[in-house]
């Protein structure tokens, strides 16, 4: 069979960027990835020989998926193809399970979550912008006095950022600012900052 050249790209734990790794490398589902993108990865089970057993890969959230996987000796290659996600599939968190069988036998022999990014080339001006960007810059201009008309009415937790008092609001940014750190470089530590809510009136 010939070799694989794919390439795929396989976040570094505690690191906020990501490494090439080829397919050969993959022998489990990842944790997550991108819709709209090709993930192959292959497995072996010392009771249930690819040679004897066939195996099927199920997915199950916003969206259900079933795919099959190839036989390689005594080893499953699975391919989820691009295609399978790349229009109209919904991201999130999918329930996952792989499930053997030789015809008159089915065991789950692997199962977990799968977290299903949204596919960037399908993305619109916006449509991927964190939460937490907007609220910062509408909290930066309320605290300057520079809220524009037509923002008054922009909320954060169900609140008017217009009648967060200014003292609260630097603290409410601050720790807006300290969550959008963490979310940009997961592993590191941040300063923990504490924000009290005072009630309207």
């Amino acid at each position: 069979m010939p070799s694989k050249l794919k390439l795929y790209l396989a976040k570094i734990p505690g690191v906020g960027h990501f490494d090439v790794m080829s397919t050969q490398d993959l022998t489990a589902l990842p944790a997550s990835f991108a819709a709209g993108t090709t993930v192959s990865y292959s497995k072996t089970f010392a009771d249930y020989p690819a040679s004897i057993w066939s195996m099927t890969l199920y997915l199950a959230g916003k969206k259900i998926l079933e795919v099959a996987a190839v036989a390689d000796g005594d080893a499953f290659d699975l391919t989820i193809a691009a295609s399978l996600t790349e229009r109209d599939f919904d991201p999130g968190v999918y329930k996952w399970e792989e499930r053997v069988t030789n015809g008159s036998e089915v065991y789950r022999v692997a199962y977990g979550r799968v977290k299903i990014e949204p596919n960037l080339e399908q993305a619109t001006e916006g449509s991927e912008q964190d939460w937490l960007e907007p609220a910062i810059a509408a909290l930066t201009l309320h605290i300057a006095g520079r809220l524009p008309r037509g923002m008054e009415s922009y909320s954060i937790a169900g609140r008017a950022v217009s009648r967060i008092p200014i003292k609260e609001a630097m603290s409410l940014r601050a720790s807006l600012k300290s969550e959008l750190a963490r979310s940009l470089a997961p592993g590191k530590i941040t300063r923990p900052v504490l924000v009290t809510f005072t009630p309207p009136g």
